[in-house]
C-alpha cells in the first residue's frame, strides 16, 4: 500500500481528501509474477537454464515473508533488488520498465481527477510506498501527474515546486505517523482535518488508522469486505462526483 489528497475551497473552508496510490489509483491485476520474472530474465534464461523459475519461486518466498504482494512492495523492494535481481543494475532498470506495462490506472480516475480540477480541487498523493520514482513514473506515464500537487511518501514529500521535503521521512500509515505528520502539515495550510477524507482500499491503514487522526473516510472497496468503519465505500471512482 500506498494516496492522493484533494483541496477545496469553499467559502472560506478548505477541503482536503487523500486517495491511496497502490491498489487505489494504481490498478495492478496484471502484474502478475511468472511474466514479470519471464519479462525481467528471458536473455538470462538462454544462459543460465532455469534461472526464470528460479526467480519466481525466490519472489514468491518474498511475498510469503512479508506477508502479501502490497506489504513488499511497500517495504521490501531493496530486498528484491538484492535478491532477486542480483543487485545488477540492468535487471534493476528493466524491472522498473516491465512492472510499468504491467500496471494501469483504477477504472474511472482519469474523469474522477479531472471533474475535481474542475471544481476547483488541489490533489495531492499520499502512499505508504517509499519508492517515489516508482509513483512518479506512473503518473508521468499515464499523463496523471498534472492533476497532483504534492506527493507524500515514508521517503520524504515531493512539494508542488519539484522540491523533496524529508520531514515525512520514515513515516508510515501503519503505525501512524504519517496521519500525525499529514494532520500537522494540513494545518500549517490552513486545513482543518475536520474538512478532509482519505480515500483508500485497505481498511485498516487507509480507513481506521485515518479516522483514528480525525479524517473523514471513503473506502474504495474494489475487492473484499466493505469497511464497517468508513463514512462512504465505493466501488469505482466514478462515484466519487456524488460525494465529493
Amino acid at each position: 500500500m500506498d494516496s492522493i489528497a484533494i483541496l477545496f475551497h469553499f467559502g472560506e473552508k478548505m477541503r482536503w481528501a487523500g486517495f491511496d496510490f497502490g491498489q487505489c489509483i494504481m490498478d495492478s491485476t496484471n502484474r502478475r509474477v511468472e511474466y514479470w520474472m519471464a519479462a525481467v530474465f528471458i536473455e538470462e534464461e538462454k544462459d543460465r537454464s532455469g534461472v526464470i523459475d528460479e526467480k519466481v519461486k525466490l519472489y514468491r518466498e518474498l511475498i510469503e515473508k512479508y506477508g502479501d504482494f502490497r506489504r513488499l512492495h511497500e517495504k521490501g523492494r531493496r530486498e528484491v533488488e538484492e535478491k532477486v535481481l542480483e543487485s545488477n543494475s540492468c535487471l534493476i532498470k528493466k524491472y522498473y520498465e516491465v512492472e510499468q506495462k504491467l500496471l494501469k490506472p483504477a477504472d474511472g480516475i482519469y474523469d474522477a481527477l479531472k471533474h475535481l480540477k474542475s471544481k476547483g480541487y488541489r490533489i495531492d498523493v499520499v502512499s505508504d510506498m517509499g519508492a517515489l520514482n516508482v509513483i512518479v513514473n506512473f503518473l508521468n506515464n499515464y499523463n496523471l501527474r498534472h492533476f497532483f500537487s504534492n506527493i507524500y511518501s515514508p521517503s520524504g514529500v515531493i512539494r508542488e515546486n519539484g522540491e523533496i521535503d524529508s520531514a515525512f521521512k520514515g513515516v508510515s500509515k501503519e503505525d501512524g505517523s504519517l496521519y500525525l505528520k499529514l494532520k500537522e502539515d494540513l494545518e500549517k495550510s490552513g486545513i482543518d482535518v475536520k474538512n478532509t477524507y482519505m480515500i483508500g482500499d485497505h481498511p485498516v491503514k487507509d480507513i481506521e488508522m485515518a479516522k483514528k487522526y480525525g479524517f473523514k473516510t471513503i473506502h474504495y472497496a474494489v475487492k473484499g469486505e466493505e469497511s464497517e468503519h468508513a463514512d462512504h465505500v465505493i466501488k469505482t471512482f466514478h462515484e466519487i462526483k456524488d460525494i465529493l
